[in-house]
């Protein structure tokens, strides 16, 4: 069965974190290490419960898409194992997998990932220079992910994408850099609005709307829109005369929330209607599991959840007064 929400949503993706840990600090997430980290290694799912959350959602609701985030999902200890789990479920019931990483731990691992069942790869890269990158991530390992992004490319990985969140006067600068990285490749950059969580000490002077991103890129280059495809959280183009594409995610100025077909599962086994939901609408999943609830009344309990999902997120106003609502601890 689908799984439908009250404003005839249909439900069809999953993204799951492993771990609310990170190797880097980036200034719209974490901040200073401004988040402490909840989960320790007894409230993680285990890889077991992972599995077995995987298996309800594809198996009683015809899920097609599970996407592995963090945190840097590849912090977590032995995560080849667990791919290797989900690549075996793939065998059975065909759906994606899927991770979003900052490529910096991935050095020799991809070919691997692969063969055990990884379908595609997105990269947090949020500067192409050394010095902004370390900026915003407190790090300067920005070769790392662009060794990473051209080790996945000649591995074979097909739809490699690079998340690149947009801040004014620090990497909007950039915008037309990366169109000129990805513009004769098989990608696409993704740019994000930046967005209020609590923890990130958010500045709406920082803030750059997808009208102007577009613009930008107007200025030097000709975008068609994309517009055969299906349920999308991106406004979609392709460069005139070149290979690469765009998107551009504009959760704040032009919210995708009709369109939206994804669902969030915490590292600690919690399930979130919403990247902005407030925390009083989780349903724990690993309890039930602790619990010795079956699949078919976890998923019970997962078809009562989806009627709580709001139509819409809330304002920016409203955003800005959430508490504990963390990027990192979430999965974003």
């Amino acid at each position: 069965m689908k799984l439908i929400d009250k404003h005839s949503r249909v439900h069809n993706y999953l993204r799951l974190s492993v771990t609310d840990r990170c190797n880097l600090n980036c200034i719209y997430c974490n901040p200073n290490n401004s988040f402490k980290y909840n989960s320790t290694n007894s409230e993680l799912l285990t890889f077991e419960e992972i599995e077995r959350i995987v298996k309800i959602f594809v198996n009683n609701f015809e899920f097609k898409k599970i996407r592995l985030t963090g945190g840097e999902p590849f912090a977590r200890k032995d995560i080849d194992i667990l791919i290797q789990m989900l690549g075996d479920l793939k065998e059975h019931k065909k759906f994606e997998l899927s991770a979003t990483t900052n490529g910096t731990l991935l050095n020799g691992r991809i070919k691997s990932l692969i063969n055990s069942g990884l379908d595609r790869l997105n990269f947090s890269l949020d500067s192409l220079k050394k010095e902004t990158f370390e900026n915003i991530t407190g790090f300067n390992k920005v070769d790392k992910t662009i060794n990473a992004l051209q080790s996945a490319k000649e591995a074979g990985l097909k739809n490699i994408k690079i998340n690149t969140v947009v801040m004014k006067g620090i990497n909007d600068s950039e915008i037309l850099d990366f169109v000129d990285f990805v513009k004769n490749e098989d990608m696409t950059v993704r740019f994000i609005e930046y967005m209020p969580f609590s923890n990130n000490h958010y500045n709406a002077d920082n803030f750059i709307s997808m009208s102007e991103i577009i613009e930008i890129i107007n200025s030097k280059y000709i975008l068609i829109e994309i517009v055969d495809k299906n349920s999308s959280v991106s406004k979609d183009f392709r460069i005139d005369e070149y290979k690469g594409k765009i998107s551009v995610i504009s959760s704040i100025s032009d919210h995708f929330c009709n369109d939206c077909n994804r669902l969030r599962i915490t590292s600690s086994g919690k399930l979130r209607l919403c990247l902005f939901s407030p925390n009083d609408d989780t349903l724990d999943l690993k309890k039930m599991i602790k619990n010795g609830n079956t699949d078919n009344e976890i998923a019970e309990t997962i078809i009562n959840s989806i009627n709580y999902k709001q139509e819409s997120h809330a304002s920016i106003k409203e955003l800005l007064v959430l508490e504990n609502n963390n990027m990192i601890s979430i999965g974003g």
